[in-house]
């Protein structure tokens, strides 16, 4: 299997949902709702979508930094999350069903017994008995398989918490995230050392000539002096906050990285030294990398693959040539109209597409579902719009 092929993490499910209020003023949001998708090792797979998609939500889910409400995420071949609220719904739902079985054959019963002694039976009758044995056998039959299933779904919960805790040291190791705000993801009362020093003394590293040896390796790397090391993050612009940031996502010799907006509070000039930063740490290092952006020009110049997201669910997934030639989801189309091109005379003529999706879909009949349209190319539709998709890709 190449290294193109070999996926190093599998998102299977995945929500992330959040409560909020109470009584009657109970709200859940559904951040993300059943997103699916794998990222292949060396590459970079982006995520997309508008403020409160649910991309950020996703990558901190996957970091562990949320524990998930339900779904699995897999690294490296191994489960190293799972929510468990399809385990809890299927045990509520095996109790209900249980006792609406149960309350069926006592009425049954009561019936049978009823007939009996309008017949003039007693109850020292023999068929009375019978009937009485034939029931309670029933439901203890209904008893027994309700709490085999049970137990079976509350063994699934404790193996899904024992995969998330065993996982944890390994996870810290390979996998690292950058964050969106320079600012605030740095503790503004600790060195850059410190700083960069902290997952290496976590993982275990306690000799500070290894460590100090480390981070200034790491400084060099992202571009800046192992005497920056001894400042505090209020001495150092944005671009080079950002900057210590990544070295700190570096040092401990990670292979995924997530990386959460992390242009999107600096100058443009900025954004690009940070884009190939990252661009020559990948191919130095060979790092795979889960982007997550807003800014679609950016994700085209810097993605293998894109996904789309809105409200919690991915609407597209494909190569980035293949999303950018043919946009099949109007979510996506939309977006795309709203990229700026660097021409005054295309920009005063050309059309935005506005997305309201209870204009767009009709799903009152057929839901829709994660579908491949082409080879690698996926997008959420219902019958109807699968047909109408590869009609246009014919076209």
């Amino acid at each position: 299997m190449s290294n193109q092929q070999e996926v190093v993490l599998s998102v299977r499910n995945l929500k992330q949902h959040f409560k909020s209020g109470f009584g009657a003023n109970k709200l859940v949001v559904r951040a993300v709702d059943g997103v699916d998708f794998d990222i292949h090792r060396g590459e970079v797979f982006s995520l997309v979508g508008e403020s409160g998609c649910g991309k950020t939500t996703t990558g901190r889910t996957i970091i562990k930094l949320y524990t998930p409400t339900d779904g699995e995420v897999y690294f490296m071949g191994k489960r190293i999350s799972a929510g468990t609220l399809n385990n809890k719904m299927t045990i509520k739902q095996t109790r209900r069903q249980a006792r609406a079985e149960i309350k069926e054959l006592k009425k049954a019963m009561s019936e049978e017994i009823a007939k009996l002694k309008s017949s003039g039976a007693t109850s020292s009758d023999s068929r009375m008995q019978s009937i009485k044995q034939s029931y309670e056998s029933k439901i203890n039959k209904i008893v027994e398989d309700k709490n085999n299933a049970i137990e079976a779904e509350k063994q699934d919960i404790a193996n899904r918490k024992r995969d998330t805790a065993v996982h944890d040291n390994e996870l810290m190791k390979n996998m690292q995230m950058i964050f969106q705000d320079p600012i605030a993801s740095l503790n503004p009362r600790m060195t850059v050392k410190e700083i960069i020093a902290e997952g290496l003394r976590i993982a275990g590293e306690k000799k500070d000539e290894v460590i100090v040896k480390k981070v200034h390796e790491v400084l060099e790397t992202v571009g800046l002096l192992p005497e920056h090391a001894s400042r505090y993050p209020h001495e150092f612009s944005g671009g080079q906050r950002q900057r210590i940031g990544i070295a700190r996502a570096l040092v401990v010799s990670p292979n995924f990285i997530i990386a959460d907006e992390p242009i999107s509070a600096l100058d443009v000039s900025i954004q690009a030294q940070v884009i190939n930063l990252l661009n020559d740490l990948r191919d130095e290092f060979g790092i795979t990398i889960l982007f997550i952006a807003h800014d679609l020009s950016v994700v085209e110049y810097f993605s293998d693959r894109i996904g789309v997201m809105y409200y919690g669910k991915l609407v597209e997934l494909a190569p980035k040539e293949e999303l950018f030639k043919n946009p099949l989801h109007p979510y996506t189309r939309s977006l795309l109209s709203a990229v700026p091109l660097p021409d005054p005379r295309y920009e005063k003529g050309r059309t935005r597409i506005k997305y309201d999706p209870r204009t767009k879909h009709d799903y009152s009949k057929e839901l829709p579902t994660l579908h491949e349209i082409v080879p690698g190319h996926f997008v959420l539709a219902n019958g109807p719009e699968i047909a109408q998709y590869k009609k246009e890709l014919k076209a």
